[in-house]
């Protein structure tokens, strides 16, 4: 099973597009998009359209939620443009999103459970960086009943293997997906995961299943000059040019 994740396309409708080209020229079970459909881009609606036309399941991001929001409270000021933006069919969508996608994988040795959260499985603002404390990541592993919990939210890609502090030679995976259309780690191309997981997959050892990334380029000049032409802050397009 090659399941691939999305996440972060933030409006950035030429970004969305290469990137499903890229996911469809391989041989992906299923894919999942772990939110932020909406804000710093001019193509909300796009974007919610083909997720939803490609039937892909999404989680509610802290701008998608955002998004929602603004529109229920009237707001019309220039900073909210990004989010004035998204039609009412899309808020509706939006607001129906999901908080966690969970999966569960039978192995030829155990189940695999897998949780797929924005944030984290308590807050979709609140950021697993891959630095985080060990204790405490692994806190969260065994709190939330899981052994591969992959998020978003940071735009920075990483997998983290660690190792279960109550079954020694048995570890969890922390994965995160990257941006597809905000990416914030130096390198201003798409950025996707795919996970595999085989009948032989086997969580007692630290490769048990394997994590890629990969990077998609697009036209991301046409797209920051887009930007620079529109109400959005200039600074939008400096952060696609330059990916932080």
């Amino acid at each position: 099973m090659r399941i691939a994740i999305i996440s972060d396309i933030h409006a950035n409708f030429p970004a969305l597009e290469q990137t499903l080209k890229s996911i469809e020229e391989q041989n992906i079970d299923a894919v999942y998009c772990l939110g932020d459909l909406v804000g710093y881009n001019l193509c909300p609606n796009a974007v919610i359209n083909e997720i939803r036309k490609k039937h892909i399941p999404t989680l509610a991001g802290n701008h998608d939620v955002k998004a929602v929001e603004i529109h229920n409270d009237g707001s019309n000021d220039i900073e909210s443009y990004a989010y004035q933006i998204v039609g009412k069919e899309q808020i509706k969508y939006l607001s129906a999103l999901p908080a966690h996608i969970k999966l569960e994988y039978q192995t030829s040795n155990k189940l695999i459970k897998i949780l797929m959260v924005h944030g984290s499985p308590y807050s979709n603002r609140e950021y697993l960086l891959e630095d985080k404390n060990e204790k405490d990541f692994t806190n969260i592993f065994l709190d939330s009943n899981t052994d591969i919990l992959i998020c978003g939210h940071s735009h920075l890609p990483y997998h983290r293997i660690l190792e279960n502090p109550n079954k020694k030679g048995s570890y969890f995976h922390a994965i995160n997906a990257g941006s597809v259309g905000k990416p914030k780690d130096r390198n201003p191309d798409c950025c996707y995961a795919v996970v595999t997981i085989e009948k032989t997959s086997n969580l007692s050892k630290k490769d048990g299943i394997k994590v890629e990334f990969v990077r998609v380029p697009y036209d991301i000049e046409k797209a920051a000059r887009a930007i620079e032409e529109s109400p959005l802050p200039d600074v939008y397009a400096f952060m696609l040019r330059k990916a932080y």
